[in-house]
């Protein structure tokens, strides 16, 4: 059990299979949501980003799309543990068909934090973690299509994935009905390139797009710099 420094949220995780990155809590912390809205996380593996974002959001509803059923099991116990029940839902089904669960364009606000690349192996041998982490049970312009479908018309989508994707990613999402409008390139230290991307688009929006300032998460000396300490509430 580890503490999410968050409200005094808590989650449960298992070290031998899928346990959260910072790239959640990243992600968690870029997201808005108003009182009245509801939000989705696609592949929510252990729950943190819902979690996390019963905490730091007003949101009346978040839930939780899971595949794997132990991982849904896990994130269903953080549920219980931290008592919020009552804002927070998950469901174990496929993402691809999750509409049929809960509704078509019915949501405010999506959140995703996909599997980062393509998958090379044999789909019979991969592993929970292989399935977090890369390609293995849905692409990443299916997921795109997920969240299509799950969001309302003006809906938010905040993903989050590798910079060298970003054509992938754009193209996904333009096909999909969703529209890149803000782009923030992430950077591990000043001495390192770009790693990763945090991007929000609109379903149905319109075309423009701009670049936010650069966010780097460690200084020269290796410390977490003072935006990076207040993801973590430091």
């Amino acid at each position: 059990m580890d503490d999410l420094e968050c409200s005094g949220l808590k989650i449960i995780q298992d070290k031998r299979g899928y346990t959260f990155t910072m790239d959640a809590v990243l992600l968690a912390n870029f997201v808005k949501a108003k009182p009245s809205d509801r939000i989705v996380d696609i592949g929510t593996g252990s729950g943190v980003i819902a979690i996390l974002l019963s905490g730091k959001t007003q949101a009346k509803e978040i839930v939780g799309i899971e595949l794997q059923e132990r991982l849904y099991n896990m994130a269903s116990r953080s549920v219980l543990l931290n008592n919020i029940g009552n804002r927070v839902k998950l469901i174990n089904c496929d993402m691809r068909i999750a509409h049929l669960e809960t509704g078509t364009g019915v949501f405010d606000v999506a959140v995703m934090n996909p599997p980062y690349m393509p998958y090379e192996g044999n789909v019979e041998d991969a592993k929970e973690i292989d399935i977090c982490r890369r390609e293995v049970s849905i692409t990443l312009k299916e997921s795109l299509e997920s969240a299509a479908r799950l969001l309302k018309f003006g809906g938010i989508l905040y993903i989050i994935l590798k910079g060298e994707r970003l054509a992938d990613l754009i193209c996904a999402m333009r096909s999909s009905g969703i529209e890149p409008k803000k782009i923030t390139p992430i950077q591990p230290a000043p001495h390192k390139n770009i790693d990763t991307i945090i991007v929000e688009g609109k379903k149905d929006g319109k075309s423009g797009m701009i670049f936010n300032k650069q966010l780097t998460i460690l200084d020269e000396d290796g410390n977490y710099k003072e935006e990076a300490r207040r993801f973590y509430n430091k």
